[in-house]
């Protein structure tokens, strides 16, 4: 059995309006990745920020394998990318 380890991952963009946490779900799922994750978003006042197209906060933990830590960064990546995602923090805690 490989070691867990838990990541902190912090990411600013339209996380509520383009289902960004079911994306990176989708993608750690189809890759088979034993790893899951927890999240809180903090979303500006909400019809502000959609008016003006204010981005949420999202700060997630996840619980991976030590062996797929940069697996994991690479598909955050690929997210990020696609979605126009800015990656504030990804660090082992």
């Amino acid at each position: 059995m490989a070691k867990q380890v838990t990541i902190e991952i912090i990411v600013r963009g339209d996380i509520l309006d383009n289902n960004i946490l079911r994306k990176f779900a989708t993608k750690l799922k189809t890759r088979k990745y034993s790893a899951d994750f927890t999240s809180s978003v903090t979303v500006p006042p909400f019809l502000v920020a959609t008016e003006k197209r204010y981005p949420s906060l999202a700060v997630l933990y996840a619980m991976v394998d030590l062996e797929n830590i940069f697996d994991m960064k690479n598909i955050l990546d690929e997210l990020a990318d696609e979605e126009n995602l800015e990656i504030i923090s990804y660090k082992q805690l």
